[in-house]
């Protein structure tokens, strides 16, 4: 963009006329929050498509037809396992011709184990552990799923923050939801694991940047003061999709049947082609100032705005503007110019190093946020029940963050909720033993506490790198935060062979993150930095 057309089309004060959080924007922000919530569910999908369950050696001599879970021969065909019997390991038998009924204690061998072939399952759900016989020395393979979901996360993040801001968010934010239905009402007729983990990655891969797309769609039709408060409701509406799983999960207890459930309705968000407006600042930043002006032109209508005459102007300027000059202020542009701004990026010795903090940072809040969700179903009691809990605790993180984030800063707010976080989790360490009702309200409080981590780091790498760049930036570091989120799903399984170990890496990480935050600038009530220069700028 010309400085002459950023002088005379001035997105700021424009915004702050039609105001910064009016009717426009609100209905804006709730459609957009509707496929959030969709991808949400998503996101963790796999903690119950791959979710763990009881099962057993299926004992030939004793098992009928129709077997179940608990069997009095039990005691003497399958050996103990602490308080309960091994799931993987049975008695020898030793068959006797002369008799009929072969289910006798003296017919199996206690000293000698076998390793099972076959299995029998809790028979009041099915996921894919049932299905394929992926219990024992196979369980590594329910662990798997969650990380090939992140491994296509990773993947997609940078790719969707290139085609964002080289397409539109808008673009970018239905294409995903597309992806996302089609792979994943296709992973739910699979055949076969091999089938099922390629799909896995398809779907993530290609529909991943939904969340970020939709949440800087939005953001960018904000004033300062107001974007925490679209965060909110993006937030909110992200608790409720994950809390929606659970009970889609508790209601169908079929890992096909749920991702039916679950991804036949994204197909309808195709309509948001002409439901929701572009972003106002990629359209500006794209110099398409006159589809940018409409856009505002829209807003100022339904807020029923009184603008300034200078306002109307700019606005009238930008509107009526002959299409063909426009066309040769596009034709000026170098083609490569997006290629050059992202190397002269990293070669800012400031926004690198904040671009690592904020990776990092983004990882540390990945890998606890993910890997309380996954280890909640573990916790004790009711595992549908205390996943929705856990989700649905993130809502009053999100008020509670969204108030502080105004009044004490973004940095100090991520500060703060990660050492809070990390502490919860090193109390519920030293819990075992006590009352469910104690473990699950530390636990739940390590999970607030990281959601509002959550919510902060969104806003604050938002504000924190230019327009012309911001997607790519944020999608780089949250293509890092991956990493966390790529191996908290082997924390459940950690658990099994030392108890305390996942709490203990969540607390690690959530510390040491809080701390290195402090050596980031602030950007509280600051403007969206549209340039490298006003990007390095801040703090200075």
């Amino acid at each position: 963009m010309s400085v002459e057309e950023g002088k005379k089309f001035n997105l700021d004060l424009l915004i702050q006329q039609i105001g910064p959080f009016g009717k426009f924007q609100l209905i804006n922000y709730l459609l957009i929050c509707l496929p959030i919530a969709m991808t949400a569910m998503y996101t963790l999908t796999f903690v119950f498509t791959a979710g763990d369950l009881d099962y057993r050696c299926h004992i030939e001599p004793c098992d009928g037809e129709n077997p179940s879970l608990e069997a009095p021969f039990l005691s003497f065909t399958t050996p103990p396992d602490g308080d309960k019997f091994s799931m993987c390991k049975k008695f020898a038998h030793t068959p006797n011709n002369t008799i009929v009924d072969q289910c006798q204690a003296d017919l199996f061998n206690s000293n000698v184990q076998q390793d099972c072939v076959d299995f029998v399952y809790q028979d009041d759900e099915t996921t894919i552990l049932s299905e394929w016989d992926l219990g024992c020395s196979e369980e590594w393979k329910l662990s798997l799923v969650g990380t090939i979901n992140n491994v296509g996360q990773f993947v997609c993040l940078p790719l969707t923050g290139y085609f964002s801001d080289r397409f539109g968010r808008r673009t970018a934010f239905i294409l995903g939801n597309v992806f996302a239905a089609f792979f994943g009402l296709v992973r739910s007729f699979s055949t076969n694991y091999i089938m099922f983990i390629i799909l896995e990655f398809l779907e993530p891969a290609l529909s991943a940047g939904v969340y970020s797309a939709g949440f800087i769609l939005g953001m960018e039709l904000v004033g300062p003061e107001r974007r925490v408060l679209g965060a909110f409701y993006i937030n909110v509406f992200y608790a409720l999709g994950e809390a929606l799983l659970g009970l889609l999960a508790m209601v169908t207890r079929d890992w096909r049947l749920l991702m039916r459930v679950a991804y036949a309705p994204t197909f309808i968000f195709i309509v948001y082609r002409w439901l929701i407006p572009e972003s106002v600042r990629w359209l500006q930043n794209m110099n398409r100032t006159k589809e940018a002006a409409a856009v505002i032109a829209a807003a100022a209508k339904m807020n029923r705005s009184d603008l300034t005459p200078e306002a109307e102007k700019m606005l009238n300027e930008a509107l009526y503007e002959d299409d063909q000059i426009k066309e040769n202020v596009k034709d000026e542009k170098p083609p490569k110019e997006k290629e050059y701004r992202l190397m002269d990026a990293l070669r800012s010795r400031t926004l690198v190093l904040r671009v690592i903090n904020c990776s990092f940072c983004w990882m540390t809040i990945c890998f606890v946020f993910y890997g309380m969700s996954m280890n909640s179903v573990s916790v004790a009691g009711d595992k549908y029940v205390n996943f929705i809990m856990t989700c649905l605790i993130e809502i009053p993180g999100a008020a509670i963050c969204c108030l502080l984030l105004d009044r004490i800063g973004r940095r100090l707010v991520l500060c703060i909720s990660l050492l809070l976080s990390g502490a919860a989790c090193i109390i519920f360490i030293f819990l075992s033993g006590t009352p469910e009702g104690v473990q699950l309200t530390f636990f739940l409080i390590g999970k607030l506490c990281i959601s509002m981590a959550f919510i902060a780091i969104y806003v604050y790498a938002a504000e924190l790198f230019p327009t012309e760049l911001r997607h790519t930036l944020l999608a780089t570091c949250s293509m890092f935060g991956r990493f966390g989120s790529i191996i908290a799903p082997f924390t459940p399984l950690l658990g099994k062979y030392v108890e305390s170990l996942p709490m203990i890496l969540f607390a690690a990480t959530a510390v040491a993150s809080g701390i290195l935050i402090l050596f980031a600038p602030e950007t509280l009530n600051r403007n969206l930095p549209d340039t490298l220069k006003e990007a390095e700028d801040i703090g200075t």
